[in-house]
């Protein structure tokens, strides 16, 4: 799709400001004493019955004016006809305030208006992009409770999207438009009036509504977006108005930041920093989206996705994002997902990043550190369907089809350096995937040949680095599979220090040559996996399966303290995996380094045999 459909989500939530920035183009009037009138219970900045009789609004009275032409930094509005409903400006005093080149600032005019209702049929709003002029035409635009610069309620019945100029075609509609709680004075302060990062925040609206928003690009692909909800839009006056900060952006963008020279990229950077700043929102909920493409080249290829519902909120002073119901269907697999939940999303290290490279240029190793922050990923009922592959090249190399499928993943994330976490935890459970008969896949092979005709596994790994004590600690490493068993597994490596983390992957492989390892702990509870096993290698050495257990564990008893030295440990070893080998239960196996600093690469390298490195550890074993 064109740029122009793709940020057509954006313009969608953001569609109604059109309508309220030419209600900010309207004149002054002198100050009142009081809010206008609205129906029912007065509230904070609606209008009241009182003010219509003081006189603040004059019911009755209105204003038509024509050809209303507003040039607003690089947006154009213009309104073949406006009429001010209830107001007590002359049609002169319109007129004259509505000139571009009136000598008071649009928040000064905009903060002594009030108006019953401003009625604007027709609203055409152009702004120019990449050569070409992307044309927004509302139609039946009604302001309602205006006081002091301030709408109640702002709405437009809908909106046609075109692309006008030399180019592919591009087009769009939307539904009705509503927003609540509109500040006028505040938006033109915004997008006129400088300001830095002492500024106070500015409540631009209290909600936006958009609804059936469709837009196609001239591939044949099709955006439907049922209905977008945002609420609470707060902006800060940035050093650099918005208007021109974003017609800045929008030219750098057009240009691509390969042809910038240095100056221009760190100039840019330092307003899209400034800007991304300050602006937050309270809420966003976009539901009903489906999009479809018909796919290119001599073979057609559509695809089609849908998502129920996404939504975007704060919660504990970080972000929050969900999305719902998501499917796609493409010639490359289908794809089938319940929920998907980002949390502890920030963007300050973005800022960071921006601001530095506002300074200068930045080091392509250092960009992991400026990624988004994110405390959690958790997703539920994800089920994948591929396709077999063909290999034109190599016929033999060709995939068979693969469906798997997650009942749940939990993915949490702490405590990062340098954009890497030091601290996670990663929880899944129901990792299905079935085991065709005959495959030739690496592992689903063998899993077929011990008669599994599924795969079903859990997991936990939990692991922490700690800068003090140089370590990361394996706190729990769990897999578990059904019908096969449980593998746990706890460790400390040390000789981990923060270099480990630099950006530079000569630095970082290099400093993990220092690992040691200190403890180590593994135990095994057998699930079946291990009867299979015994049983296929019984039949294919025609012996019974008791008997081959036997053999196996006078095996272990025997080999394992004749490969490790004798020693007492490696003799009770040895006899704990005979034990587990002849009846199969659990197995338990520790060990730790007798030196505090444990062992290293060097130690394993150059040991002459596995006993010498034996003898170094602390070792004990048991079979239930």
């Amino acid at each position: 799709m064109t740029r122009f459909s793709t940020t057509g989500v954006a313009r969608a939530a953001l569609g109604a400001f059109a309508c309220a920035t030419l209600t900010a183009a309207l004149p002054a009037v002198p100050p009142f004493a009081g809010p206008a009138q609205a129906q029912g219970p007065a509230t904070p900045g609606t209008p009241t019955q009182d003010a219509v009789a003081q006189g603040a609004v004059a019911p009755g009275a209105s204003v038509a004016l024509d050809d209303v032409v507003l040039p607003l930094g690089p947006v154009t509005l213009k309104a073949p006809k406006l009429e001010l409903r209830g107001t007590a400006l002359s049609r002169d005093e319109a007129r004259a305030i509505l000139d571009p080149a009136g000598p008071a600032p649009w928040r000064t005019r905009l903060e002594k208006l009030s108006a019953r209702e401003i009625v604007i049929p027709v609203l055409r709003v152009e702004q120019p992009a990449g050569g070409r002029v992307q044309v927004a035409v509302y139609h039946d635009v009604v302001a309602r409770d205006v006081a002091a610069g301030r709408i109640g309620t702002l709405e437009a019945g809908g909106a046609v999207l075109t692309v006008e100029g030399p180019g592919p075609d591009a087009a769009g509609a939307y539904g009705r438009l509503n927003a609540r709680e509109v500040d006028l004075a505040g938006l033109a302060r915004l997008f006129t009036e400088p300001g830095g990062p002492d500024a106070a925040p500015i409540r631009v609206y209290g909600g936006v509504t958009a609804e059936d928003i469709a837009l196609t690009g001239p591939d044949g692909a099709a955006l439907r977006i049922a209905r977008i909800d945002a609420r609470d839009l707060v902006g800060r006056p940035t050093t650099i108005p918005w208007a021109e900060s974003v017609r800045a952006l929008a030219e750098g963008a057009g240009q691509g930041t390969g042809r910038m020279e240095g100056p221009e990229r760190s100039r840019l950077s330092g307003l899209a920093a400034d800007l991304l700043d300050g602006i937050s929102i309270g809420g966003l909920e976009i539901g009903g989206i489906t999009f479809a493409a018909p796919g290119g080249g001599p073979k057609p290829s559509p695809v089609q996705a849908s998502l129920a519902r996404i939504t975007y909120g704060t919660e504990e002073g970080a972000g929050r994002m969900k999305a719902e119901g998501l499917s796609v269907d493409a010639p490359a697999g289908r794809v089938a997902l319940k929920g998907l939940t980002l949390s502890g999303l920030s963007l300050k290290p973005v800022l960071e990043g921006l601001r530095r490279a506002a300074a200068g240029p930045l080091d392509q190793a250092e960009l992991r550190r400026y990624a988004p922050g994110l405390g959690r990923l958790a997703l539920e009922n994800l089920d994948v369907d591929l396709p077999a592959q063909a290999s034109a090249r190599d016929p033999l190399a060709a995939s068979g089809p693969m469906r798997f499928a997650v009942r749940s993943a939990d993915l949490a994330m702490s405590e990062p350096r340098d954009g890497v976490p030091t601290a996670s935890r990663l929880a899944f459970d129901g990792f299905t995937c079935a085991v065709p008969p005959g495959t030739t896949a690496p592992v689903l092979a063998d899993l077929a040949g011990l008669g599994y005709t599924a795969l079903d596994l859990s997991g936990t790994v939990d692991a922490r680095w700690d800068e003090a004590t140089r370590e990361v600690t394996f706190r729990d490493v769990t897999f578990t599979g059904k019908d096969m068993g449980t593998a746990r597994i706890t460790g400390t490596i040390g000789g981990i220090g923060k270099e480990v983390f630099d950006p530079e992957p000569m630095v970082s492989s290099l400093a993990l040559l220092g690992a040691s390892a200190k403890s180590l702990a593994l135990t095994l509870e057998n699930g079946g996996l291990f009867q299979r096993f015994v049983d296929q290698q019984a039949k294919a050495q025609s012996l019974k399966p008791e008997e081959l257990q036997r053999e196996y564990g006078t095996a272990a008893m025997l080999g394992i303290p004749a490969v490790l030295g004798g020693s007492p440990s490696a003799k009770a070893l040895g006899q704990a995996v005979s034990r587990f080998v002849v009846k199969p239960g659990r197995l338990s196996v520790s060990a730790a380094a007798k030196d505090p600093g444990g062992l290293g690469l060097m130690d394993f390298s150059t040991a002459p045999s596995p006993g010498k490195i034996f003898d170094r550890l602390t070792v004990n074993a048991t079979a239930e």
